[in-house]
């Protein structure tokens, strides 16, 4: 019999993530062993196939690589705009109106934002396809160009999730105790010296939590791409979540989309390790 009667209050919340993480995920792990496709008869455990043929596929590689690429591009923008606009807003005396306008794009459903930057983009009618871009010598279509449209994909994605990571960055800034900054310039120290030595290094947790978000963020995008490409030309825009999604809804194999999420979920938490041991040493 527990006798600490806080225990007690600890039992809704276990029994919460239970329901919502534990049970689905290891129903993800038996589907990803299972033969299960829609339009064969009977599900049955077939264990290590799904991952040998995903693995095989040349759609997941190329999704790899898309994936990879969408990755690393949309994170290292975020950081540096984030940053920039964080360190900009920072101050005492900075506008309040100028946070809320950088925050404005972070409550717009992905579904109109991907809406929105296709018409834009669009090459014959969108004021930055049709009018902008032929204006300043760029004539092609972006949408249509395997690295044009990834490129599209990645400025529409940073326009849309970058506030989220500046919200992030603002606090971990406001967070910092004015006297060390006091502390060093008593000492001589210019501004490139402050960044370096306090804020750079004071802003390690915030940058590996940012940085832990995106990734799940990125792996888990669907609808912005959906809505803007499609995952095309081509397989030029299709990551691993559209990939997912054509597997398991136009191939009807619900046991190979169930072993790319696995994959998924085991992509994430070898960059989250990764991450924490980067940016959280010492911290």
């Amino acid at each position: 019999m527990v006798k600490d009667w806080r225990f007690w209050f600890v039992i809704p919340t276990v029994l919460a993530l239970g329901t919502v993480v534990a049970f689905p995920t290891g129903f993800l792990l038996w589907m990803s062993t299972a033969h299960w496709v829609v339009t064969e008869p009977g599900v049955y455990f077939n264990g290590a196939q799904n991952f040998q043929t995903l693995f095989a596929s040349s759609a997941f590689l190329s999704a790899t690589g898309v994936t990879l690429a969408y990755l690393t591009l949309s994170t290292a923008i975020m950081v540096v705009l984030a940053f920039a606009f964080a360190l900009a807003l920072a101050g005492p005396h900075s506008s309040g109106l100028l946070r809320a306008l950088m925050i404005t794009p972070l409550v717009i459903p992905p579904v109109v934002v991907g809406f929105t930057w296709r018409f834009l983009l669009n090459g014959e009618i969108g004021f930055i396809g049709a009018y902008l871009l032929p204006a300043i010598g760029i004539e092609a279509n972006l949408l249509a160009e395997p690295l044009g449209a990834l490129f599209s994909i990645v400025i529409a994605d940073v326009w849309s999730r970058t506030p989220f990571m500046f919200l992030i960055f603002l606090a971990a800034l406001q967070s910092i105790p004015r006297d060390y900054y006091e502390a060093i310039r008593l000492d001589g120290a210019k501004r490139f010296h402050e960044f370096f030595l306090i804020t750079l290094p004071m802003m390690k947790g915030a940058i590996s939590v940012a940085i832990l978000f995106r990734v799940i963020d990125a792996l888990n995008t669907f609808e912005l791409i959906y809505v803007m490409t499609k995952g095309g030309p081509g397989r030029s825009t299709q990551t691993y979540s559209l990939l997912g999604w054509k597997t398991a809804f136009q191939g009807f194999d619900f046991g190979a989309a169930a072993a790319l999420g696995v994959v998924m979920i085991v992509v994430t938490t070898i960059v989250a390790l990764a991450v924490f041991r980067r940016f959280m040493r010492g911290v």
